[in-house]
């Protein structure tokens, strides 16, 4: 027994230098964390350029079929170049392959047909990688196949071969700018869906959100003198967030480590670090402020880097004004008397009943859990698919996803 005491006291010795280098780091990131240039880098990670020398004008070589893709240039309002990618629809390719395989046939002419011929996707992706990285070209792929749709995928200012650098108001320019080449190759509003996916789906929110705020003649930062008011055919939220500073609390590091977690016991150290965010992201208050248009919000049950009680709160917001407040129930907790007791139970019952009233609930089998709020939207209903899988980065390729996309949008 005496042998082994040194080598306990080693390997306790070695714990203990673990966990303090591990705090340490910790402490540096939190604090390397306020300061706007990490909290960029942090956020939206573009310069993880996946993959790694990448041949954005051969998109054949990321498994599209020849000439289906099409790299094309955008320019934003404040002249920055985005890369993008216009993916035709199955039927299109498949009628007009022999055109599009021809080098005399102008490009920009078979986008313009394309549009006018077949919905199409704006697609907006999340943080980290380019419009290459695998998963995306999946959901090109299975759109295009499933939806039978046409995808034009940008990559942010100061991601892919984009110039610039992200910020909150940039990408929202550059969603803008995506819109309004889709809209001056001939695609009609009411056929652009607009589909964002994780970081993207906070783009999506603004975007769209400045869109209606125009049709209700309410906002004119976005808008172009002359141009006429649209409405998108609807939006499409896979696996978004409430705001940053929500996502703070919530998010885990590769699925396993907690962001802000060990903080829990230090709420202040907390509030004071966030105090320091620049870019926010506040997709609840877009959505208390009220959007019309048709909303399909999906989460997985297993995603493990943003749970999925962030797109409840979502759907929640849009229940707001027509239930009452929940009673306070930090005086049960706090032992109230039996009557305040029975009070608060009585209140949360006629809340429940009223909330069954509002929404309808369906389960779709293998795939998930359905709730739908249509009270008083003359635009659209508002859905909250909560699926079983797909995790996060690829919750749009779960088919039961997509055909629940083509139903509600009258695709494919």
């Amino acid at each position: 027994m005496a042998t082994k005491t040194p080598l306990i006291a080693t390997f306790l010795q070695t714990a203990r230098n673990f966990l303090l280098t591990l705090g340490c780091v910790y402490v540096v990131l939190l604090a390397l964390g306020t300061r706007p240039y990490f909290q960029r880098q942090l956020l939206y990670m573009n310069n993880l350029r996946l993959p790694l020398f990448a041949r954005y004008e051969m998109p054949e070589k990321y498994d599209l079929a020849p000439f289906k893709t099409r790299d094309v240039r955008i320019h934003t309002a404040d002249n920055e170049t985005l890369g993008a990618w216009f993916t035709f629809a199955d039927p299109f390719y498949v009628a007009r392959k022999a055109d599009l395989l021809s080098p005399s046939t102008s490009a920009d002419e078979s986008i313009r047909s394309a549009l006018r011929a077949h919905p199409t996707i704006l697609f907006l992706h999340g943080n980290g990688g380019t419009r290459a990285v695998a998963p995306r070209v999946r959901h090109y792929q299975a759109f295009a196949a499933r939806l039978r749709a046409n995808i034009l995928a940008p990559d942010y200012r100061g991601f892919g071969d984009s110039t610039g650098a992200p910020s909150e108001v940039g990408l929202v320019l550059d969603a803008r700018a995506s819109w309004d080449w889709l809209r001056s190759h001939g695609a009609p509003p009411e056929s652009i869906l607009v589909v964002g996916n994780s970081l993207g789906t906070a783009v999506g929110v603004q975007l769209v959100s400045a869109l209606e705020a125009e049709a209700l003649g309410g906002n004119e930062q976005y808008r172009k003198e002359g141009e006429p008011h649209e409405i998108p055919r609807g939006l499409v939220l896979l696996a978004p967030f409430s705001n940053v500073e929500t996502l703070l609390d919530t998010y885990y590091v590769a699925g396993l480590v907690p962001l802000l977690a060990p903080l829990r016991i230090f709420p202040y150290i907390g509030s004071f670090i966030k105090s320091f965010l620049v870019h926010r992201f506040d997709t609840l208050t877009r959505v208390v402020v009220g959007l019309k248009l048709p909303l399909l919000i999906v989460h997985a049950e297993n995603d493990w880097d943003i749970p999925h009680s962030h797109s409840q709160t979502l759907f929640d917001a849009f229940l707001e004004e027509h239930l009452p407040p929940l009673p306070d129930f930090t005086e049960v907790m706090a032992g109230a008397s039996d009557e305040a007791a029975e009070r608060i139970a009585r209140l949360s019952q006629e809340w429940r009943a009223l909330r069954q009233e509002l929404v309808t609930t369906s389960d779709i089998a293998r795939v998930g859990h359905v709730e739908v709020f249509s009270k008083d939207r003359s635009h659209g209903k508002v859905v909250f698919l909560r699926t079983l899988w797909g995790g996060h980065a690829n919750l749009g390729l779960v088919e039961g996803v997509q055909d629940y996309m083509a139903e509600m949008f009258k695709m494919g």
